[in-house]
């Protein structure tokens, strides 16, 4: 097998669309399971939230060859779900998504990685996330690939509707020690 890289590029707002389209996509998958991570018609809702997010150059995308193949955003600070973080030590990743055309396929710990390489080489210490508590499959994968659960908080994000409770994740990352790219076969 040849091994195909995963090529990530920070989104430009011709993106928005095939971001939220992945988002929705995702979102009813998840519904038709019983998992209400991503209410359902939030991401379209959304719009201008996730548009600003890549005005900030917070939203990247992945791609094997040139097929799109998912997405996170990657925030330098974020008080909603860690409002008594003050220092600057962490980065926050958000809706990590990978489309089920690529599922199984490691590309999720590819993105992680990726992530946790955007920490170090921001020279901070943790890499940040959440998922609803409720997501038994999300927890343990978040806590399988290293990350230590810390609390749950009620959170309310500007721009998009209603509160959610959330459970927080962190990850200690070694300063200068750049993860090792998964190895990873298409």
């Amino acid at each position: 097998m040849t091994r195909v890289p995963l090529r990530i590029v920070c989104a430009e707002p011709g993106d928005l669309d095939r971001f939220l389209d992945l988002l929705e996509d995702l979102a009813e998958w998840m519904h038709a399971r019983g998992i209400e991570q991503w209410p359902r018609g939030r991401a379209r809702n959304g719009r201008d939230y996730y548009s600003a997010s890549i005005d900030r150059r917070e939203l990247h995308l992945a791609f094997l060859d040139d097929e799109f193949a998912g997405g996170l955003r990657l925030l330098r600070r974020d008080p909603v779900v860690w409002p008594e973080i003050t220092e600057d030590d962490a980065l926050y990743l958000y809706t990590l998504a990978v489309r089920r055309t690529f599922s199984g396929r490691g590309l999720g710990r590819e993105l992680l990685a990726w992530a946790e390489r955007q920490v170090s080489e921001a020279g901070r210490r943790y890499l940040r996330l959440d998922c609803v508590p409720g997501n038994a499959f999300l927890q343990h994968y978040y806590e399988d690939a290293g990350f230590v659960a810390r609390g749950e908080i009620d959170a309310v994000y500007p721009g998009l509707a209603g509160a959610m409770l959330l459970r927080r994740y962190e990850k200690a990352i070694e300063p200068g020690q750049l993860p090792a790219r998964p190895d990873r076969h298409v």
